[in-house]
């Protein structure tokens, strides 16, 4: 091994340059960074060289732009990760949703059948299609304070007839005639 210096020529000035201003990935997928004097020992160059051209060009300068827009784009590469990510939870809390809710559907159709319907039952399960509700409404961005009902005529059998549901126990109630409810 000699430890002659070499020669800066364009072709070695330029792969140094952007060693500096870029550095390289390593194999644990970090970016690092050389300084002068290390690129200098490991090409050989004259380090009083090598600062000179780095002054006069600015590689400091560049380095430092390099690092703006790497980082830049380092952001938006998770922004947009965390995005796909919020949205596949979303859509998971929304495919529960509407599985509960169809469970729900299931369990009045079948109560109903049965004749075993009762205010407390109804109470529940009333409470349950709210807070199911609200759940799939946060996994679709809606606010959940004031609601409304959004349904559309696919979705809606179950909420209906619950609806029925609550309707005949406030008839019956006024009536006086619980006892016609199972």
């Amino acid at each position: 091994m000699s430890n002659k210096v070499q020669k800066l020529n364009l072709t070695l000035k330029e792969k140094i340059r952007n060693l500096f201003v870029q550095g390289i990935d390593n194999d644990a997928g970090e970016r690092v960074l050389y300084t002068i004097d290390e690129l200098a020992i490991k090409h050989k160059v004259g380090k009083s060289t090598l600062y000179r051209h780095a002054q006069s060009d600015n590689w400091k300068i560049q380095q430092e732009q390099f690092q703006y827009e790497y980082l830049k784009k380092l952001d938006e590469q998770r922004r947009v990760s965390m995005v796909k990510d919020g949205i596949k939870v979303d859509t998971t809390t929304l495919n529960i949703s509407k599985a509960l809710l169809g469970q729900i559907s299931q369990l009045i159709r079948d109560s109903q059948t049965q004749g075993k319907v009762t205010p407390s039952m109804v109470s529940t399960i009333a409470e349950a299609t709210y807070k199911v509700q609200r759940v799939a409404k946060l996994s679709l961005g809606e606010a959940t304070d004031n609601m409304s009902v959004n349904t559309n005529a696919k979705d809606d059998t179950g909420f209906k007839e619950a609806m029925e549901l609550l309707d005949e126990i406030g008839r019956a109630k006024r009536k006086g005639d619980l006892d016609s409810i199972h």
